[in-house]
């Protein structure tokens, strides 16, 4: 699965593609993982990595294009019924670089969360992350593919009649509502400033890194050793400033660890849209106990990650699934877990290969125990409580 869908993608030399299966990458981050990494040398401290000069592809506010639409007002906030079938709030499916990259058509006729499979599994609303791959244009990813990921998501929206942007009014049930990330922005460090008015236009989570160490951050799979730069925990401070939340996942140790005193002193709650726990899984891209409970203490969620290789070596069966979640809760809480599946980023786990699946969960967790009102919780309450922080900060 992995080698056919890197043919695709880039050139890859031998050696990072054996990296990239030791790791257990999906396979975006196998195909960034075979691609040399941005030139950051792991003994490179913070103060002289964030004064290295910015990529010569860089470019001013002014001559980047307008972002089209921009919320002008948080209209209302979007809830989930407390009675009827559990609604999904899942908070990361790569359908936009299946799009964008891939040439998937807008129609959604293919892959694991088209809006058939998403509406049997009870969907209310996703998030779509604009994914900047490390590996474009030799290494060098712009701002201005943000933009053009960002139109790719609107045409999305705009294609789809169930597809409602959920930050421009109620989104009836009928409905899909649907929320904005980034996903690896290293591209920024070119321009912190330029966060600002992504956020405006309706981004609520940002990653500063995704497969490789960059100028804001070194990566779970990266080789660096510095965490957040002196320019990355400016750019998180903007983000909180701004009123979006910074995404957690893909995170090094060391980067989360310089995260935390930021979103204290911000008061926001810290999010990881798509990780589970290293101590079922011992994977870099998921998180220690401790970590969790850190999260967890600071109000935020982590979303579970049905890519397989990040729940158990091997065929993963319902029974893991189930007892990554209760794991994740017993040591976060109840109110610090959520969904975020990957779905269109990787392989995902058999017994919920696609979007339509998520009951049968729902109904495996009843059945380890679990109360209605906590899967309520997971799969889509205390999602809502963290999306929506900081909107007050945006202004009219």
């Amino acid at each position: 699965m992995i080698r056919s869908e890197l043919v695709h993608r880039a050139p890859l030399a031998a050696a990072g593609l054996l990296v990239a299966i030791s790791l257990g990458c999906s396979h975006r981050e196998a195909a960034d993982a075979g691609v040399p990494a941005e030139a950051v040398s792991s003994a490179v401290p913070s103060s002289v990595a964030a004064a290295a000069p910015a990529a010569s592809s860089s470019v001013s506010a002014a001559t980047l294009s307008a972002p089209a639409a921009p919320p002008k007002k948080l209209v209302t906030r979007m809830t989930v019924p407390d009675k009827g079938p559990f609604r999904v709030i899942d908070m990361h499916i790569d359908t936009p670089w299946k799009v964008h990259f891939k040439k998937r058509p807008l129609s959604l006729p293919e892959g694991h969360a088209t809006a058939e499979l998403m509406r049997a599994g009870h969907y209310a609303a996703v998030i779509y992350p604009i994914y900047i791959p490390d590996y474009i244009h030799d290494n060098n990813p712009t701002i201005r593919d943000a933009d053009a990921i960002y139109d790719t998501i609107d045409k999305l929206v705009a294609a789809q009649p169930t597809f409602q942007y959920a930050l421009l009014g109620p989104v009836p049930a009928e409905k899909l509502g649907v929320f904005v990330s980034i996903e690896g922005a290293g591209a920024f460090a070119a321009d912190i400033s330029q966060i600002d008015r992504f956020i405006k236009r309706g981004v609520r989570l940002v990653g500063p890194v995704h497969a490789h160490d960059n100028r804001l951050a070194t990566s779970a799979t990266g080789k660096g050793r510095y965490g957040l730069t002196d320019l990355g925990k400016r750019f998180c401070k903007r983000i909180y400033a701004a009123g979006a939340l910074v995404d957690a996942s893909h995170m090094s140790d060391r980067a989360l660890a310089d995260l935390v005193p930021i979103a204290k002193a911000a008061a926001a709650p810290i999010v990881a849209t798509h990780s589970n726990a290293r101590k079922l899984r011992g994977h870099p891209r998921n998180f220690t106990d401790e970590q969790l409970r850190i999260i967890g203490q600071t109000g935020g969620v982590v979303g579970l990650n049905l890519y397989s290789n990040f729940v158990k070596r091997g065929r993963v069966r319902m029974k893991h699934v189930v007892a990554m979640v209760k794991h994740m809760v017993d040591v976060a809480g109840i109110d610090h877990v959520g969904i975020g599946t990957d779905f269109d980023g990787g392989r995902p786990v058999t017994p919920l290969r696609n979007a339509s699946k998520l009951p049968d969960l729902a109904i495996a967790l009843q059945k380890a125990g679990m109360s209605d009102q906590d899967i309520r919780k997971i799969f889509a309450k205390n999602v809502l409580r963290v999306l929506y922080w900081g909107m007050d900060k945006q202004g009219p």
